[in-house]
């Protein structure tokens, strides 16, 4: 009976590690005004209605975020970035944001320029790389960020990508009666 439940932990424990090495994987580095690195699992969502891929790596407090705006269907390409305000009218784009906390604060970077390189590297799989300059959201200070992923995971966005537009037919009716 103990073999039997050893054998099956360490079947458990083996499945476990062989999802994790078969997981996508990102790397990145940044430095400038804030130093620092990740080395975690990635994963990626596409949504078909804004034509979007989502790159997305968290490691601890620390979160990086690709999104690459295709002209119709993800390509193996090289994507110009640019600020996150213009990336959704400007396919074929990508934008780049990272999060990170310092000792005192959360700090927020989004990237104004550079480049993500996309590659199909097996069926439902991209693998690329990424150069892109970023500043601060709250002083402007820039670091250079690199990063590459590979292996990482295509699926179908599960949160729904559409955005409802917001019910304002009422807003009117509901101002007077609190005005009331």
């Amino acid at each position: 009976m103990v073999l039997v439940f050893g054998l099956s932990i360490m079947a458990a424990c083996s499945k476990v590690e062989s999802q994790r090495s078969q997981a996508g994987r990102l790397e990145a580095r940044w430095r400038g005004s804030e130093s620092g690195k990740i080395s975690t699992t990635a994963a990626a969502e596409w949504c078909a209605d804004h034509r979007m891929l989502e790159i997305r790596a968290i490691q601890g407090d620390t979160g990086l975020a690709v999104a690459v705006y295709a002209v119709d269907t993800i390509a193996s390409d090289s994507y110009r970035v640019v600020e996150p305000t213009r990336a959704d009218s400007s396919h074929p784009s990508a934008s780049v944001a990272l999060r990170l906390f310092a000792q005192t604060s959360i700090k927020g970077y989004q990237a104004d320029s550079g480049t993500v390189i996309l590659e199909r590297s097996r069926a439902g799989h991209i693998s690329g790389s990424l150069a892109a300059r970023a500043r601060s959201v709250l002083n402007g200070e820039q670091i250079r960020l690199n990063a590459k992923f590979q292996g990482v995971a295509v699926t179908p966005q599960e949160r729904g990508c559409t955005r409802a537009p917001p019910d304002t037919s009422g807003d009117a009716e509901r101002f007077d009666e609190q005005v009331d």
